[in-house]
């Protein structure tokens, strides 16, 4: 009686080993790094730094507002990253919102979210940062 009490307690004791997530996959993490202008305005770089599990891949949409006066500049892109496990940079450029206004240095927000997959899991990252544009 005893080896079968040891021996479903070793049995539950693995599985619960094997379903526990692991540290790498709670672990990731977005955030802003720079912003640069390009063209004059037409478009801004966003540098991102990107930790995230090995052999996960996929990419964000990346949102920038800026505000001028009583103007906002608009614009959208797109990131893609290919997970290392390691910290990286990710740069997505975001283009003006057509008819819209350009970019300019200073204060912006820039929003967005990853999506990361790997064969049988993906994990959904966001960010919202204030962040400032340079030249």
């Amino acid at each position: 009686m005893r080896r079968i009490a040891t021996t479903i307690a070793l049995l539950g004791l693995s599985l619960f080993v094997l379903l526990a997530p692991t540290p790498a996959s709670a672990a990731s993490t977005v955030d802003v790094t720079s912003a640069t202008l390009v063209a004059r305005g037409v478009a801004v770089d966003l540098t991102l730094t990107v930790t995230c599990q090995n052999g996960m891949s996929g990419g964000s949409e990346l949102i920038l507002r800026q505000r001028s006066g009583d103007r906002v500049a608009y614009g959208s892109g797109w990131a893609p990253v290919s997970c290392t496990g390691e910290p990286q940079a990710v740069t997505g450029r975001v283009f003006a919102e057509t008819g819209g206004f350009a970019f300019n240095k200073g204060v912006a927000l820039a929003t967005g979210s990853f999506e990361l997959c790997a064969q049988e899991n993906c994990e959904f990252l966001q960010f919202d940062e204030t962040i400032r544009v340079t030249r």
